[in-house]
């Protein structure tokens, strides 16, 4: 009986780990957003999130773990969907995924996304050592994949990496200065225009990118 039992309590152990875990990041990322990494304790997120400040140490073991576990999350999420296996797909179907789904995931984690922009405007004080040797490799990478496409004939000639540059700075314009458009538009974006924002960004790029004759 005890040996039936024991994965299925594994398995509840393990949910509550990942809820936790869920649970402290949000109240990490609403924390960093507002106060800075410095201006930060880990109790002001306990306190958030309901519980002992043991606990969140328990899971990140430090302040420092807690903000680069965050913003890890936040690389890998915005890396998918561009992999160097498109390297045998449509440039215009991988691009429009890597746009749309950036700009979902700004729409959808605001303050990660800040918190992100706030840490590179700063020199990456913390997380430098940590993110400088896979962004330089994914970057050039994806470089290897739009190269490809470029010697293919399936885009136009561009610099690779002035073209990621322009689809990051773009795509995360909504998220990291969602309070300039709210007050130029008086409201914030509806979904509607959101998703004509998406569209227009989609459209401004893949008609940039198409091979003229």
């Amino acid at each position: 009986m005890d040996t039936e039992l024991r994965p299925q309590k594994r398995s509840i152990s393990g949910e509550i780990r990942r809820r936790n875990q869920e649970l402290i990041l949000q109240a990490a990322a609403d924390e960093f957003v507002k106060h800075g990494y410095k201006g930060t304790s880990v109790q002001a997120i306990a306190d958030r999130v309901n519980l002992p400040k043991a606990n969140i140490l328990y899971y990140f073991k430090s302040k420092t773990g807690l903000y680069k576990a965050l913003l890890q999350d936040i690389l890998t999420l915005w890396n998918e969907g561009f992999s160097e296996s498109a390297i045998d797909s449509s440039p215009q179907a991988v691009l429009r995924n890597y746009i749309v789904g950036k700009m979902r995931y700004s729409r959808t984690h605001p303050q990660e996304s800040k918190i992100f922009a706030q840490e590179i405007i700063q020199g990456a004080p913390v997380i430098r050592d940590e993110i400088q040797f896979p962004v330089v490799n994914w970057a050039a990478g994806k470089a290897s994949v739009i190269n490809a496409w470029v010697e293919q004939g399936l885009i136009r000639p561009v610099d690779p990496l002035h073209l990621l540059f322009l689809i990051w700075g773009a795509t995360q314009f909504y998220a990291d200065f969602d309070t300039e458009i709210q007050l130029i538009k008086g409201a914030p974006m509806s979904e509607e225009e959101f998703e004509q924002a998406q569209q227009f960004l989609v459209d401004v790029i893949l008609r940039g990118l198409a091979v003229t004759s």
